[in-house]
């Protein structure tokens, strides 16, 4: 057909992996024709097909309950109810993620071929969330295990739910690249899942409050209740997601051939979006995992600790179609920079004001969010549109396990680093002065990484307006 001859013409030839970037000049037509290509059905981001793309925010909300249920609360829930030393609880969150980066790596080889097309992750996302909800429920039974075996059990569930979550999580991702068809549905899609995530967020915070304020029995049983909670709704949104979704089933897309071909490096911009994955996995999420310890220590005040964490979901999710209509009129470098700088700000009135007037301690939490809100949606949409432009059928799964993976060891290094700073304060006491270096100047220091990491993307990599 005309469109798939187009993208042929100014293609590279199909490579493993990462393809040339002269596939950059590949037209907007060919672009929408590239599903016949690749062998999938485009059904995610369009412009008037906010039905299919809603479906896909719920699976993603159903996961991200998981994800934030596990930033915000195993870290306090293993040092607090289940009585392991900071310094273990760093080695679980450490140990569990550095392994989870290479379960993302093997997950991605070992099942690229259930993510050649949107079916077939759709369908692998689906198995990945009944395995999660069950590993994720049997962390939170680390309350009732005998001390003694408390810190291998700690390690052996982390990692079973780690597995799991990749499982889950990889083809999910790869849907965005998959199932769309351009880079305006991408950022479409992104700002939704953000959107989502916030919801998630907001739900999980919700529940801050009373899961801080207690240390017994019927406090682990709440956040047992909580895990069960999860499984639930993440289970039935990402069933309705793999009915949604649909692909030819192909087991080898159109347009692949099996003759080696020469594997050829990815573009600069690849590797700026991964440096931005590292580093606001790095550092921005201790502003959250920090918080039930800063709430419950230094403000002296659970339900003001879970009205700062809904305030950060809330700035989340409501700034999503400001972020939204501005990748319509501002480069996404552009809109990457303003996001940091948006984190910037709410973090420095944070640390002017903390630890008095939670009012204001709230407010600023929710421009944080703001911010935190339009560094996702360009980071997620940017990835989506290399991967898609710049991959061979075939690559999606290796790109994005590539990209989880970076996640997972920025993040056990901030784990590791967690620890051992909790180790050395003296927090239970009331160290505000330490709890603020790591909740606000930590993050504070990623986004001016942010905003260096858009100035380069701007200087190197030109992106233009996506037209709405």
């Amino acid at each position: 057909m005309a469109g798939e001859a187009e993208v042929t013409r100014h293609r590279a030839p199909p490579v493993p992996g990462l393809a040339s970037s002269t596939i950059i000049n590949a037209s907007r037509s060919g672009a929408r024709q590239a599903g016949a290509v690749w062998g999938f059905a485009i059904v995610l981001g369009r412009p008037t097909g906010w039905r299919e793309t809603s479906v896909y925010g719920s699976a993603h909300l159903g996961k991200s309950l998981f994800w934030y249920a596990s930033e915000l609360l195993f870290a306090f829930y293993l040092t607090e109810l289940v009585g392991l030393p900071a310094s273990q609880m760093g080695m679980v969150l450490a140990i569990g993620l550095l392994v989870s980066a290479a379960i993302d790596l093997i997950v991605a080889r070992v099942l690229d071929s259930q993510m050649m097309t949107a079916a077939g992750a759709a369908a692998l996302q689906f198995k990945g969330s009944i395995l999660c909800a069950i590993a994720f429920a049997s962390i939170f039974l680390g309350f009732w295990i005998p001390p003694d075996l408390r810190f291998a059990y700690a390690l052996a569930t982390g990692l079973a739910f780690r597995t799991a979550y990749a499982i889950y999580d990889l083809p999910q991702n790869a849907l965005m690249a998959l199932a769309t068809s351009d880079a305006a549905s991408r950022d479409r899609v992104a700002a939704t899942r953000i959107w989502f995530s916030g919801i998630a967020t907001l739900m999980v915070a919700g529940a801050v409050g009373p899961l801080i304020a207690g240390r017994d029995e019927a406090t682990a049983w709440l956040y047992f209740g909580l895990a069960v909670g999860i499984a639930g709704p993440a289970i039935l949104s990402a069933g309705l997601l793999a009915r949604v979704v649909r692909g030819t089933g192909t087991a080898k897309p159109v347009g692949v051939s099996s003759e080696p071909r020469r594997r050829l490096a990815p573009p600069p911009l690849f590797w700026i979006l991964i440096a931005l994955m590292f580093l606001t996995s790095l550092a921005t999420p201790l502003f959250s995992k920090v918080e039930p310890y800063f709430a419950a220590y230094s403000l002296a005040s659970p339900s003001w600790g879970g009205v700062i964490v809904v305030a950060m979901a809330l700035g989340i999710t409501l700034g999503q179609p400001i972020w939204n209509a501005l990748t319509g009129r501002l480069s996404r470098a552009a809109v990457l920079g303003v996001g940091a700088l948006t984190q910037a700000v709410g973090l420095g009135v944070f640390w002017a004001l903390a630890p008095a007037a939670p009012a204001a301690l709230a407010a600023s939490a929710f421009v944080f969010g703001v911010g935190n809100g339009g560094v996702g949606m360009v980071l997620w949409g940017g990835f989506s549109d290399v991967v898609a432009r710049f991959t061979q059928p075939g690559g999606a799964g290796r790109a994005y396990g590539l990209f989880t993976a970076t996640a997972k060891v920025a993040l056990a290094l901030g784990g590791l680093g967690l620890g051992a700073a909790l180790q050395i304060m003296d927090y239970r006491d009331g160290d505000a002065d330490g709890l603020l270096l790591l909740m606000i100047v930590t993050p504070g220091l990623g986004a001016l990484g942010c905003l260096a990491l858009a100035l380069a993307w701007e200087r190197d990599n030109p992106d233009p307006v996506i037209a709405r």
